[in-house]
């Protein structure tokens, strides 16, 4: 395509692909296969859910990886270069805990407390299965 509006870098990264592969890899994290120690609470998957969770978390970047690019909505390169933001993002995310301490002060200064979370440590803390 071309003309005076059309931008044939608008479509980099992809981020279809960016959202499945973030989703590809928590669902492989959570069967277990790559990790020695359970989480707090969490319990040994039979191997047939191991398998069921990686052939899913293989498949769905992989189907939508062919989906955009069957559809010319992007590029091969368009995904590498996802993958790799989301990885940098990753790992670039631990950053953000410096921030934790000033949102406390904030908090404490504004007069409002911080929300009760709804998922994570504070389930688990009532003794519920997740």
């Amino acid at each position: 395509m071309s003309g005076k509006y059309v931008n044939s870098l608008a479509a980099m990264p992809s981020m279809h692909f960016g959202y499945a592969f973030c989703i590809g890899c928590t669902l492989i994290y959570h069967s277990g296969v790559f990790r020695r120690t359970l989480e707090r609470g969490e319990f040994r998957k039979s191997t047939f859910w191991k398998a069921f969770y990686v052939m899913l978390g293989v498949g769905y970047p992989v189907m939508i990886l062919t989906t955009i690019v069957a559809t010319a909505n992007h590029y091969y390169l368009d995904a590498v270069v996802a993958a790799v933001y989301v990885t940098f993002s990753f790992f670039c995310n631990k950053v953000f805990y410096v921030f934790l301490p000033l949102e406390d002060w904030f908090l404490w200064l504004i007069r409002a407390e911080k929300p009760i979370p709804s998922t994570g440590e504070r389930f688990r803390e009532r003794g519920g299965r997740i």
